[in-house]
């Protein structure tokens, strides 16, 4: 945020921002409260909505912020990175940043066509060993499930979901296809790898990965991810939203600067140049950014829009980050699809009781 931060400056002189980075688990797992009692502003996740606003840990958006100025920023917004920070009637974040799983290649270790369904995921792995990788991080793992499990719903006709039989039986098959290395990564240590090294031999294909805009760069590209059916839908939503502590003693200012993030100027002009990734459509469907960012927006943007919202009730960060846990172990040891769900529904059930 430090271009933002500058630029900023210039049109809020009296405003001062001093920003501290935190680790990526740290983002995906530490709790809300912990965080917005030490800061003004914080990044926070969409799925933790559900819990700070039973807790009342951020202030909600729409008590401060113009209700035009909003409505400005949802209808610019892409896929459903806005309203992803909606609950119980309030806003409590802005998605500055959209992102969700999609598939990263290279072009020049692939023997074909980059992969648009799972069949020919499993062709391509069996074809060529060591050819697919997949992150399998807890985190990432039982995100990508998720979007299998939702992906394989729509294919049937049916509401997206996150676990189901159809999702856990092809996460199983693919967990067993790729090099057992891949569950001490994460995503940008994954596509740290597979950018390195000669045209041949290596990883060509991940099929389900967090994107980062700013990774896109030869020789590594992003693309839609494959579905049952060939249509890239059902992959979870991810990003990052600016949220305002109640704790903070500016909180208007704070809530004017992330808002002024979410201008499509300040998207287009500041933000994506330095490597944000942007969440106004406008910047998406903007061929110069789409060449910025070698073809990353169009590659992915039909998956963006159909991305799968994850639920987001209170304690659902929690039963993530166990599930995770738990999912790795299984694949792991050798597991089926049958014993994942088995296994992650009892979870849930005494999550919830």
């Amino acid at each position: 945020m430090a271009a933002a931060t500058e630029a900023y400056r210039r049109v809020r002189p009296d405003v001062r921002l001093e920003w501290s980075a935190r680790p990526l688990a740290q983002f995906n797992d530490q709790p809300v409260d912990q965080i917005a009692a030490e800061y003004d502003l914080i990044f926070v996740d969409h799925p933790t909505v559900g819990s700070v606003a039973g807790a009342k840990s951020l202030v909600p958006l729409d008590t401060v912020l113009d209700a035009d100025v909003l409505a400005g920023i949802a209808a610019r917004s892409v896929g459903g990175s806005h309203d992803s920070y909606r609950w119980d009637c309030h806003l409590w974040a802005l998605g500055v940043d959209a992102a969700c799983q999609v598939a990263a290649y290279r072009a020049d270790r692939l023997p074909g066509d980059v992969p648009t369904t799972w069949d020919e995921v499993f062709a391509l792995a069996r074809a060529v060993p060591g050819s697919v990788a997949l992150p399998l991080y807890p985190s990432d793992a039982i995100c990508t499930l998720f979007s299998l499990s939702a992906g394989a719903a729509l294919a049937a006709g049916e509401e997206p979901v996150w676990l189901n039989r159809d999702g856990a039986d092809l996460l199983v098959e693919l967990a067993g296809l790729v090099d057992p290395s891949c569950y001490g990564t994460n995503p940008p240590t994954l596509l740290d790898a597979m950018a390195g090294g000669p045209a041949g031999g290596g990883i060509a294909y991940v099929p389900m990965i967090f994107g980062y805009a700013n990774l896109s760069r030869p020789p590594l590209r992003f693309a839609d991810v494959p579905g049952v059916d060939g249509r890239p839908r059902g992959a979870v939503l991810g990003g990052a939203g600016l949220a305002v502590s109640p704790s903070s003693e500016h909180v208007a200012e704070a809530a004017a600067f992330a808002a002024w993030c979410l201008r499509t100027d300040t998207q287009r002009e500041v933000l994506l140049p330095v490597g944000g990734q942007p969440a106004d459509r406008a910047v998406w469907d903007d061929p110069t950014a789409d060449a910025l960012t070698n073809g990353f927006l169009s590659g992915t943007r039909a998956t963006m829009d159909a991305a799968f919202v994850r639920p987001r009730e209170p304690g659902w960060p929690e039963f993530q980050r166990d599930a995770g846990r738990m999912l790795v172990d299984l694949l792991r040891t050798g597991t089926t699809g049958h014993q994942v769900v088995s296994e992650l529904t009892a979870l849930a059930d005494r999550a919830s009781a």
